[in-house]
């Protein structure tokens, strides 16, 4: 599948699950791994965050009181959608694909991307834009899903075949290799579930 059907696929799945995405079975564990990512993160009152792949913008509803500016992009019309209207004051989205983010380069000081990255048809595009976005000294925090575990590696096969929209999952040194690819320097991981969720937080160089 090449990447433009991939993302209609995935934008079709996203849709159709927009509404309910909050209450889903495994809404509990994404809601504690996004926790643990965006903990990663070490959000500061004076900075600009963009969440990559927002879904219905929870974390950029539990942060933007905290922060100068909050914004989250996804590629599906109705998770933000769904995100404006459930977001207070202060909360901003808008539709967007991560391999070509609709703002200047270094707009941001901290940016996450969680539990949507195995959605990307082309990683190392999108992770060169998310490095663009974010000013030189800022962070980056890349969370998801991870290869480097047995149980994972199975999951990912029957995914492949039963989600749309899904590309794979990668292992920890594939993430690592594509931030360093981005140009991102000071890499360091942490990884849940038994090894089968990974947190990368790198930072931009000065």
């Amino acid at each position: 599948m090449d990447g433009s059907k991939t993302k209609r696929a995935s934008r079709r799945w996203f849709d159709r699950r927009a509404d309910g995405y909050e209450r889903g079975l495994d809404s509990g564990w994404l809601a504690r791994m996004q926790r643990e990512a965006l903990g990663a993160l070490e959000l500061k009152p004076d900075d600009r965050f963009l969440d990559v792949g927002c879904g219905p913008g929870a974390t950029v509803r539990q942060t933007a009181s905290l922060v100068d500016l909050g914004i989250g992009v996804d590629l599906a019309p109705r998770m933000i959608a769904r995100a404006a209207a459930l977001a207070g004051n202060g909360a901003r989205f808008c539709v967007a694909d991560s391999e070509r983010l609709p703002f200047g380069s270094g707009t941001f000081s901290a940016l996450l991307c969680s539990t949507s990255f195995h959605h990307y048809p082309d990683p190392q595009q999108a992770v060169r834009e998310m490095a663009r976005v974010i000013r030189p000294g800022g962070r980056l925090v890349l969370a998801d899903a991870c290869a480097d575990a047995w149980g994972a590696r199975v999951a990912d096969l029957f995914l492949r075949r039963l989600e749309p929209g899904h590309v794979r999952l990668y292992g920890s040194a594939e993430l690592a290799g594509f931030l360093q690819g981005a140009g991102l320097g000071r890499i360091r991981f942490r990884t849940l579930s038994s090894g089968g969720y990974a947190i990368a937080h790198a930072i931009r160089p000065a």
